[in-house]
């Protein structure tokens, strides 16, 4: 696996690139905000454009620390970013890379999500040697899981009950996929 990074990626309708600070406005009004969006995620909706500032001035530092891999997602026709996707878990010993991605729901089902998967996995395939790539989703939400697929990737396993949906505070399934 090697430590390469984020490096600025193109498909016929997206530029994935690195975060920049002047993104925050944006990525705060198309997702951070959305309570769509954050509905199944770890994370809650930002309340405020000064959360999502400190959010991107977080991922911008970490680019300089060793194997991260973190895209937005920008239209090419707008240049306006649309969604996210980065390593969420990383193990260099083991050559194995955890993906989590969003988008704003204004984009959903245009096939945005499985562009972007797929051109991510190619590179970190590819490009960074990575032999092992896997994704997760909440049961609740099997619209990811469709992603996954239609990206290619393979149903791995379910752990059962293994976190608490913390809209109804009821334990759910995560479904994890990978790569071949």
């Amino acid at each position: 696996m090697l430590n390469i990074g984020t490096q600025t990626l193109e498909t016929e309708r997206l530029i994935l690139r690195k975060f920049e600070l002047s993104d925050a406005e944006l990525v705060y009004k198309n997702w951070t905000s959305d309570p769509l969006v954050t509905k199944h995620l770890s994370w809650d909706v930002h309340k405020s454009l000064d959360d999502t500032i400190k959010y991107v001035n977080y991922i911008c530092e970490l680019y300089n620390k060793e194997y991260c891999f973190d895209w937005i997602v920008v239209l090419k026709e707008t240049n306006e970013p649309i969604g996210e996707i980065s390593s969420v878990k990383t193990s260099k010993k083991h050559s194995l890379i955890e993906l989590g991605y969003c988008y704003g729901s204004k984009y959903w089902n245009k096939g945005y999500a499985t562009e972007v998967l797929q051109i991510v996995i190619k590179y970190l395939r590819e490009t960074a040697k990575v032999e092992k790539i896997t994704a997760c989703h909440l049961s609740i939400n099997p619209a990811s899981g469709k992603v996954m697929k239609k990206a290619g990737m393979i149903y791995d396993a379910t752990l059962k009950e293994y976190r608490i949906d913390k809209n109804t505070n009821k334990r759910v399934d995560l479904v994890y996929y990978s790569t071949k």
